[in-house]
């Protein structure tokens, strides 16, 4: 993607349209229909539920029995609801449902610096990263010197918030990325409230924003803890199958990639950082010819440049 100062208005603007698009279609299910619902006899609790198909999600997401807060349209089929034990019950035995889990809170990961430094041409220029976590504060510093230049925007606010970083992890996790990636542009998904953590539907809605938006080449990080999610997991797929490279957090110490192309590192800024250097220099690479160059081990490996080039960039202690 060429610089340009007016990307930040542009992404605000499709942020807005998505705040709208993501939260429930008052055409399917109207304000009015919750008055009309009986009072809850027991108590309701948040669930993510994700559907078989997408036209099997707009026909439950329709059906004004459930307490819709999001809907998701694009990384996944499936919606973020309130349901009581009953309520669960029944949609676990409708066949339009593939899976349901607990919404839970989402705190963000605090990882190490790479114990190498980097030596690569490349710095990023032409490539997105997407920094899903507490937001980036594009602002100025106390010298009165732009953080990021104008490398850096607010892209999205699934807390409904104008994006600023209230918690400071989100602004940290890009620093790392940009100091990698100098000339990468950097894309503010905020997900994790000013408290230090967020909520699963939260996250499940900036990766269903990304997944709409983003044009490649591009790399999403994700410092933070979201193990265990199978909706985050077909979320994270999805942007994968969309040609967006996905750097997940990992604490285990180790560096690994999955088979469909993401990576999960305990480095995960510094590892988004060194992805995109590479697609500056190949931007046509896929998430696996990625995953392939990025050559995460358990123990040491190196990533490696075309043979046409001299520079080499080394991880070691378990990755980047």
């Amino acid at each position: 993607m060429p610089r340009r100062l007016g990307l930040p208005s542009v992404y605000l603007a499709a942020a807005v349209a998505t705040a709208a698009a993501t939260a429930v279609p008052s055409a399917m299910t109207p304000a009015s229909g919750l008055a009309l619902r009986p009072s809850l006899s027991e108590p309701a609790r948040p669930y993510i539920v994700i559907a078989r198909s997408r036209v099997a999600a707009r026909d439950l997401v329709g059906e004004v029995r459930w307490r819709v807060r999001r809907y998701y349209t694009s990384a996944l089929p499936g919606f973020a609801t309130f349901l009581t034990a009953s309520e669960l019950d029944d949609l676990r035995a409708d066949r339009r449902v593939r899976s349901i889990e607990p919404d839970r809170q989402i705190r963000p990961m605090t990882g190490a610096r790479p114990s190498r430094p980097y030596a690569v041409e490349a710095e990023g220029a032409g490539v997105t990263v997407y920094v899903v976590d507490s937001g980036v504060e594009t602002g100025t510093e106390t010298g009165g010197r732009r953080i990021f230049g104008d490398r850096a925007w607010r892209a999205f606010d699934a807390t409904g918030g104008t994006g600023r970083d209230c918690g400071g992890h989100g602004t940290q996790s890009a620093s790392r990325t940009h100091g990698v990636a100098p000339e990468a542009g950097l894309a503010s998904v905020r997900v994790l409230g000013c408290g230090g953590s967020g909520t699963l539907s939260d996250v499940l809605a900036g990766l269903d924003w990304i997944r709409r938006h983003a044009r490649g080449p591009a790399v999403t990080s994700m410092a933070i803890d979201g193990a265990g999610s199978p909706a985050l997991d077909r979320a994270a797929r999805s942007l994968v199958r969309k040609g967006v490279f996905v750097v997940g957090a990992s604490s285990t110490g180790t560096c690994h990639v999955t088979p469909d192309g993401r990576a999960y590192s305990p480095h995960t800024p510094y590892l988004a950082g060194a992805a995109a250097r590479h697609l500056e220099l190949h931007p046509e690479a896929g998430p696996a010819a990625l995953a392939t160059w990025l050559k995460c081990t358990p123990t040491r490996a190196a990533i490696r440049q075309n043979p046409s080039r001299a520079s080499n960039l080394l991880m070691r202690d378990g990755g980047l």
